[in-house]
């Protein structure tokens, strides 16, 4: 009913009909009566912003190439993925970087006599409960399993180098106390010999270390690991990626997978040099976080997002029924781990220390060689200022070495033993440019288009919402009350309907509304 003596609600924002909006809204004060008069108000436009969409849709990914992953990786993607039901190209990627894992530390490969490292990097994209959790734990069982086999060798191997550490030590303090002269004394220490050292750290995967830390666990411990991370926002959020250790972080990543050797210089600890190490690394990271890295003008230009392979397919949420199988009894991944097992039980060949990696070369065989030349090519063509590629100039510019290190890992993979592994074939060489040009697209579709805003993905889903329930007029209380569940607070619910105003999908209304008996002050009108 009418109230005469309550404030009459008004357009929040002046222009166009701003007085007669007033007048036909004066006698209607109550959210049932402004209902039946929105319509004339619409219709005035008055104060109402410019209408523009709220994001432009990302298109549809492509299915993942999984026949150019070969037998054995081909076929623990398709069973993770119709077992753990997870996008293809999730399970693709993580399946891509285990095996990545495993060969890196064994083969480098030669292209004209530059030698290039095996490493790379991934970057997986798909929203909360996309069990990319599940994912990341097949694919790296096997990792887990060998590093903890390390672990209780290490705990076994530091007993006795304790034992032996203390012994040369006072063995060392007899040798210097004695009174004999400077030459004496060095006799004695040269037939004493050098002090034990001690065993490898354990450590193949880390999820989140800072620079520093990685760059000391690969000092002390083994010479070939993944930072690898099922929540890479950890990571990307942690002390290693904040403002003052960024390009830090950043180039140090980047430096690593160039095979480039790790120089520190500390006050502390002393200085080193390490040669030899080789790193890959794969996280999985929801929109939000992709986003915030995707579009760092830092991380682009200093060249880290050009080593990373990226993929962000279509959700399989909703679609999940249940299969009753165990995944481990599956004949694709008994294969799979079976051979993941077997090549990180290979020896490394290494130099003068037990972590210095000397990986055997390979080269590609003269078919495969002309195959990727034709592909070196046609990516160069597509780079001019007007080609398909110009817009990701970094990755198109590496794109023919990813192609060499992905082949390098299929052949390597496939090899019956990587210790005698000495040449790629073109069949390898052909998969991994199919491989290279869907992470080439992928990155076209991702860059261009660009991740959403997850506060406008946000303020989407409530447009959505207000007009399933036909909400004309709405208040602020309504919305993180009744709206949809990701909206549980009126910070948030404020933060996305002035997202609507702006864009021209809502209009606040001042003056006061009669919801139920109770005055609201924060009231809009949605456009519908």
């Amino acid at each position: 009913m009418n109230n005469p003596n309550k404030k009459p609600p008004v357009l929040g924002s002046t222009g166009g009909n701003y007085k007669e909006a007033k007048h036909n809204l004066n006698n209607y004060t109550t959210s049932d009566e402004l209902h039946e008069r929105v319509g004339e108000s619409e219709k005035l436009e008055a104060g109402w912003r410019e209408q523009k969409p709220l994001y432009r849709p990302l298109p549809e990914s492509e299915p993942f190439p999984v026949d150019a992953l070969g037998n054995t990786l081909g076929g623990a993607v398709e069973v993770m993925s119709e077992i753990i039901k997870a996008p293809k190209a999730i399970c693709a990627n993580s399946i891509l970087a285990s095996a990545t894992l495993t060969v890196q530390g064994h083969v480098d490969v030669v292209i004209d006599g530059r030698i290039r490292p095996t490493s790379n990097f991934f970057i997986s994209i798909g929203e909360s409960g996309e069990r990319k959790s599940a994912v990341d734990w097949e694919a790296l069982k096997p990792h887990v399993d060998y590093q903890e086999e390390l672990r209780i060798k290490y705990k076994e191997e530091l007993k006795g180098y304790l034992r032996e550490a203390e012994a040369y030590r006072r063995a060392k303090d007899e040798v210097i106390r004695k009174p004999k002269g400077f030459d004496e004394k060095l006799r004695a220490l040269k037939k004493l010999g050098d002090e034990p050292v001690p065993p490898l750290l354990p450590f193949v995967i880390s999820e989140e270390p800072t620079y520093e830390g990685l760059v000391k666990s690969l000092e002390l411990g083994q010479a070939s690991q993944g930072l690898f991370s099922d929540e890479g926002g950890r990571f990307i959020g942690g002390h290693g990626m904040n403002s003052d250790n960024a390009l830090k972080t950043a180039s140090g990543l980047s430096g690593l997978w160039d095979g480039k050797s790790i120089s520190r210089v500390r006050a502390g600890d002393g200085s080193s040099l390490l040669v030899g190490r080789r790193l890959s690394f794969h996280l999985m990271v929801q929109p939000n976080i992709a986003q915030m890295m995707l579009s760092n003008n830092m991380l682009i230009e200093q060249g880290l997002l050009s080593r990373c392979l990226c993929v962000y397919p279509k959700s399989t949420v909703g679609t999940r029924r249940y299969k009753a199988v165990d995944l481990t009894e599956s004949q694709a991944m008994r294969t799979y781990r079976d051979k993941i097992f077997e090549i990180l039980h290979t020896p490394y060949n290494t130099g003068n220390a037990k972590n210095e990696l000397q990986p055997n070369r390979v080269e590609l065989d003269g078919e495969a060689k002309r195959i990727w030349q034709m592909f070196h090519d046609k990516v160069e063509d597509q780079l001019s200022v007007y080609g398909t590629l110009s817009s990701i100039k970094g990755l198109g510019n590496k794109a023919p070495e990813h192609a060499l290190r992905l082949a390098t890992v299929l052949a390597g993979f496939d090899t019956p033993e990587i210790s005698n592994f000495s040449e790629i074939s073109s069949g390898y060489i052909r998969n991994s440019t199919i491989l290279t040009q869907y992470y080439l697209n992928e990155a076209l579709r991702l860059f261009n288009s660009g991740i959403a805003d997850p506060n406008l993905i946000e303020a989407n889903k409530l447009l959505e919402w207000l007009r399933d329930k036909k909400k004309k007029i709405v208040s602020l209380p309504e919305i993180y009350q009744f709206g949809p569940n990701s909206i549980r607070d009126s910070k948030k619910a404020r933060q996305l309907i002035k997202i609507l105003v702006e864009h021209g999908y809502a209009l606040p209304l001042t003056g006061g509304v009669d919801f139920d008996g109770k005055i609201r002050n924060e009231v809009y009108e949605i456009r519908l």
